[in-house]
This record gives C-alpha cells, sequence and structure tokens, in this order.
C-alpha cells in the first residue's frame, strides 16, 4: 500500500539493495530475462503500478544481482509523463549514456551516438543525450536494431 507508513518504499528513492526483501516470483522473471538477454535474445521489462509501491527498488535491486552475478550492464529508465515514443527513445538512450560515464566502455558510447552527446557538466563528467526531432523519429524506427548495434560494440 503507497500510504502505508510501514512501507519501505518512497518514490524517486529506492531503498538499498540490502534491504529488499519479497516479490520472489518479479524477481525470478526479471532475471529469467537478464539471463536471455546475456543469451544473445534482445529483452525488454516494463513495470507500471501505483507510485510508491517500490518499482524502483524491484529494478535497482534486479540490476545490481544481474550485474553481480551475470556481469550485464542494465539500465532502469523512468518513462513517467511520457507522451511519444521519441520522448521513450530519448530517455532511454539518455540514460545508458549516463549509467555509461564512469564504465570502462564510456567512450564506445559515446562514439556510437555521436553528435547527439551533448556536455553539460563541468570537467567532462555529466552528459546529455541531445537528438533532433527527426533523428528520434528514425531511432523509433531503428530501436531494437540500434541497441543491437551498440551491444556489438562491447563483444
Amino acid at each position: 500500500m503507497p500510504n502505508d507508513t510501514s512501507s519501505p518504499f518512497t518514490p524517486g528513492l529506492p531503498v538499498p539493495v540490502e534491504f529488499f526483501s519479497g516479490r520472489i516470483d518479479e524477481v525470478k522473471r526479471l532475471r529469467e530475462k537478464a539471463e536471455r538477454a546475456s543469451a544473445g535474445a534482445l529483452q525488454i521489462a516494463f513495470m507500471v503500478g501505483e507510485r510508491g509501491i517500490g518499482k524502483s527498488s524491484l529494478a535497482t535491486f534486479v540490476r545490481v544481482l544481474t550485474e553481480r552475478d551475470l556481469g550485464l550492464f542494465g539500465v532502469h529508465t523512468f518513462l513517467g509523463g511520457v507522451g511519444s515514443l521519441e520522448e521513450m527513445v530519448r530517455r532511454v538512450f539518455d540514460r545508458l549514456l549516463k549509467e555509461s560515464v564512469e564504465k570502462a566502455w564510456f567512450n564506445r558510447v559515446k562514439d556510437f551516438l555521436g553528435n547527439r552527446v551533448k556536455e553539460v557538466g563541468l570537467f567532462g563528467i555529466s552528459f546529455e543525450f541531445g537528438a533532433a526531432k527527426e533523428d528520434l523519429t528514425r531511432l523509433v524506427h531503428d530501436f531494437a536494431p540500434a541497441l543491437r548495434q551498440l551491444i556489438k560494440q562491447f563483444g
């Protein structure tokens, strides 16, 4: 229940992984998707539900678990308020860019995204995905192939 004062979930503040419990079936389903992804099958998961029920905590838990156990890189993107596929794609690539900043492969991601990457912070530590509307429209149609192409650069 979102308004239950005993809930560990606060919107926008995922609970620390070490305190996460419950939702075993959801964790198993998401982990299975991650295992299929590690075998080369594109997998996408959407979590929906009322505000404050633990969606972000679940996503964070599974991401940390699969990074640790399977050596995967996961991206959790908030899609609240998205009104178009172009905005969804923009947010996914923006989150992918931001989550890659401190990873060994950051320059490959930055090169792949090309002139769509804008440096927005001091000293090259903050970036933003800034594609033009026409480019986003094309990326909507090429979303899965674009992700596959990016993934191939890591193999």
